[in-house]
């Protein structure tokens, strides 16, 4: 019976996603756990929710349409410069350590479970997919040691496809008794569908947004119709080819050194995350509570396997002989979460063995969906610590993003890169960004506050953030926004022009002086003032540093002689000896008073 109002019911779904993304954002836990907690509670549990009977039997093109534009997403993320060094070791894990992960995954179905060798092969081959959209973020929370990040974002993304292409293989094996060589050939045909026609696509749309072929305003349009055109063609000439043919599309548009996405990127992200939402949502009001009973325990224990000797082998095997040390090994073991590419293509299969009345469906659901919930949950809350245990995360990080690229924050910037403290400038701004980039600093453009930039920022060597924007109110979300990656007492923001504001108790420490808020800074900076080091000595101390400048010094910095960086802070005046080097705002009228003291040292 069809649904009465199913304008409603999607309305409803859209609310409740957005809902509980907010409340994941809150309480600082995987949005993924909260998602499938209310699909699960809106179907199987009350039975409000049935996505069958509110979408027909466009459910599945649906769901598989919307987890193809995931992974486009995903596919503009990856640069290939990410991999210098590391390639090889995503390559054995695509390859070598998908092999032994669908083995020992498959021999834990059905050894530890007991359910039938070839359901188990299929478990087994679903379960070697990951999932970017738990990844991506869980690596940013760690923030580990380079190359370990690039690592796990393309192994999660490209792992995707390649599971999906080997689940589907089982699957028709399964329910079509097709040959050795059949398998064989329906491989080379998804290589050839979708990596052919993925970079095909992706070389075309190129041209035609780098010849300017295609107006501004027709860009978004343009490149979703070319992604979804791309994906059914695929699918349509070897199923399953599309997951593919949109990955390759996005890996060739975002290594296109004359192309500019990110304004594509930019509209993607809210996109993105309102899939993920409903596809949680739905997968989960699909199942069924004695389904996900059925196993009872033993669906714990098979997790605990993956978590425990699964993945350590596979990565251990996939490693042999790479320049990987042991730590970096180590926490490459310890983090496989599952994510929603994984309940898709489960639930889906799941229909495909009912509908070719394969036994075995039920079984796929009530060992895959566990090892969802509970692979987020110990790698959510254990990959952390543990990559602190063995040395894997980095160390008392000294470097600073920036949040504004205007000309305060390229000043800045530049003055702590050059004291060799990494930076990071984001702006949404393209002229700011593109200056910034040219005089050699790192950047990112877009918005610090979204989706994109905690998927695709790079933080290696960053353990502080200031926020120097001229609203007071994205400095202070900014603070929000990184107080899980870096802690309160690492946040600054821009002291307020407002005096009220000032006084108010707001989270993050105010930069550098009540009396030096943005827009003054900017002013002295504009009238000539220049950043400028100088490292304190013996023959030219404090004292000396004061008597010199007086109160044209603005101290912004002080870096101590073991290279630890101190900002300073509103109220929190720097005590300055021997052996630091201080990072002071110079104001022009200093110069005019004649030249520098022999003594000083500018660094």
């Amino acid at each position: 019976m069809p649904d009465p109002n199913p304008v409603l019911t999607i309305a409803l779904l859209l609310s409740a996603g957005a809902t509980m993304q907010w409340i994941a954002w809150r309480v600082k836990v995987p949005a993924i756990l909260l998602l499938m907690l209310s699909g699960f509670a809106a179907g199987p549990l009350l039975g409000w929710f049935d996505p069958e009977r509110t979408f027909g039997d466009l459910f599945r093109p649906l769901v598989s349409l919307a987890v193809g534009v995931i992974l486009f997403e995903g596919g503009l993320t990856l640069k290939l410069r990410e991999l210098s060094g590391a390639g090889s070791v995503v390559t054995r894990l695509c390859t070598v350590g998908a092999a032994v992960s669908w083995g020992l995954t498959t021999l834990a179905a059905h050894w530890i479970v007991g359910v039938r060798l070839p359901i188990a092969l299929l478990i087994g081959a679903i379960l070697v997919l990951t999932g970017p959209t738990v990844v991506i973020p869980l690596v940013r929370h760690v923030r580990p040691k380079k190359p370990l990040g690039p690592i796990l974002r393309w192994e999660g993304i490209l792992i995707d496809p390649i599971g999906a292409v080997l689940a589907l293989l089982v699957l028709e094996a399964l329910t079509g008794h097709d040959s050795a060589a059949d398998i064989a050939v329906g491989v080379g045909k998804t290589l050839l569908y979708g990596g052919a026609l993925g970079a095909l696509a992706g070389w075309l749309l190129a041209q035609a947004l780098e010849r300017f072929a295609i107006p501004d305003r027709l860009h978004v349009p343009a490149t979703f119709g070319t992604v979804g055109l791309s994906f059914a063609l695929a699918n349509t000439l070897q199923p399953e080819a599309g997951l593919l043919a949109v990955t390759v599309m996005g890996i060739v548009l975002a290594n296109r050194s004359r192309l500019d996405v990110e304004h594509v990127l930019e509209w993607h992200e809210p996109l993105v995350t309102m899939l993920l939402a409903l596809l949680f949502v739905t997968i989960a009001a699909r199942l069924e509570v004695a389904t996900l009973t059925s196993l009872g325990a033993m669906a714990v224990v098979f997790t605990a396997a993956l978590i425990v000797v699964v993945r350590p082998l596979s990565v251990a095997l996939s490693t042999i002989g790479t320049s990987l040390g042991w730590r970096e090994r180590a926490f490459l073991m310890a983090m496989a979460p599952r994510g929603i590419v994984v309940a898709a293509v489960s639930s889906e299969f799941s229909l495909h063995l009912d509908h070719y009345k394969v036994a075995g469906g039920q079984e796929v659901l009530a060992l895959v969906f566990p090892a969802i919930v509970l692979t987020v949950i110990a790698y959510g809350f254990g990959a952390r610590p543990f990559a602190r245990w063995i040395g894997a995360a980095q160390a008392d990080p000294q470097g600073a993003v920036i949040v504004g690229a205007d000309l305060l924050g390229r000043e800045i910037g530049r003055a702590l890169q050059e004291q060799g403290f990494d930076v990071l400038l984001v702006d949404t701004n393209v002229t700011h960004t593109t200056t910034a980039r040219t005089s050699g600093l790192p950047t990112f453009q877009g918005s610090v506050l979204s989706h994109r930039f905690a998927e695709e920022a790079t933080l290696d060597g960053i353990g502080n953030m200031l926020a120097l924007t001229t609203s007071d109110e994205v400095n202070l979300l900014a603070v929000e926004q990184f107080v899980p990656t870096f802690g309160r007492s690492h946040l600054y923001r821009a002291a307020s022009a407002d005096p009220k504001r000032h006084q108010q108790a707001h989270p993050g420490r105010a930069l550098f002086g009540a009396e030096l808020d943005v827009d003054t800074l900017r002013s002295k900076l504009h009238r000539g003032g220049r950043i400028r080091a100088t490292k304190l000595t013996e023959k030219f101390d404090a004292g000396d540093y004061r008597d010199r400048y007086g109160d044209r010094a603005h101290p912004l910095f002080v870096v101590s002689a073991d290279e630890k960086l101190q900002i300073v802070t509103a109220g929190g005046e720097p005590t300055l000896k021997a052996g630091q080097t201080v990072l002071a705002l110079i104001e022009e009228d200093d110069r005019a008073r004649g030249p520098a003291d022999p003594q000083a040292e500018p660094i």
